[in-house]
């Protein structure tokens, strides 16, 4: 499922905040990391963008728990 290496992405600084557009993900981060935030953590930051976008902080914590983890699951295996 895994193919290459995957990064984590830098944040984006919006008005204070670090921030990510779920949509500049790579394809395999995006889709995982789609499914498991909760909607209601989604950020509207203007209206001109999609519902795309999230706290960096929550992103960062999914990579180190749940994407690398199981990353390191899948090669093991």
């Amino acid at each position: 499922m895994f193919k290459g290496i995957s990064h984590k992405v830098s944040p984006i600084y919006y008005q204070g905040s670090k921030i990510i557009r779920i949509s500049d993900l790579p394809h395999d981060q995006s889709h995982l990391f789609s499914g498991w935030i909760k909607p209601d953590a989604l950020l509207q930051v203007s209206e001109s963008t999609d519902d795309d976008c999230v706290q960096y902080e929550d992103y960062e914590y999914w990579f180190q728990n749940y994407f690398i983890v199981e990353k390191d699951l899948n090669y093991l295996i």
